[in-house]
């Protein structure tokens, strides 16, 4: 598995040049896991989460080898970067290739910046 280590522009809550303090960032983490090692990896993700405010959704599809699954990190979340770090490397042995990371900020409605 490889991950790409978080960054400061990429961490929830923190600004960066191109992104004004005001519009707060959600991470979004997508991999596969194999179906065969979903109650592992749920265990595994949970254990790591620490009560933490981290969401998991699966990719609503048929696929009946590999689910897609997705962490999202809230700009609420204290710390997101070492949240993330602990689930990664929690979840190492099960993701299928890559973790994937997309950071967004809310331009509009509920969070966006005014």
């Amino acid at each position: 598995m490889t991950s790409s280590p978080p960054t400061r522009a990429s961490a929830p809550g923190t600004a960066s040049p191109d992104r004004p303090a005001g519009a707060p960032v959600e991470l979004y983490v997508y991999y596969r896991v194999h179906t065969n090692d979903l109650a592992a990896a749920l265990a595994a993700f949970e254990q790591a989460r620490a009560g933490q405010p981290v969401r998991l959704l699966q990719r609503h599809d048929n696929d009946p080898v590999f689910q897609t699954w997705m962490e999202i990190y809230g700009p609420a979340l204290p710390d997101a970067a070492d949240a993330e770090r602990r689930i990664a490397a929690a979840l190492g042995a099960f993701a299928q290739g890559p973790r994937h990371r997309e950071a967004f900020a809310a331009v509009a409605g509920p969070g966006a910046a005014r």
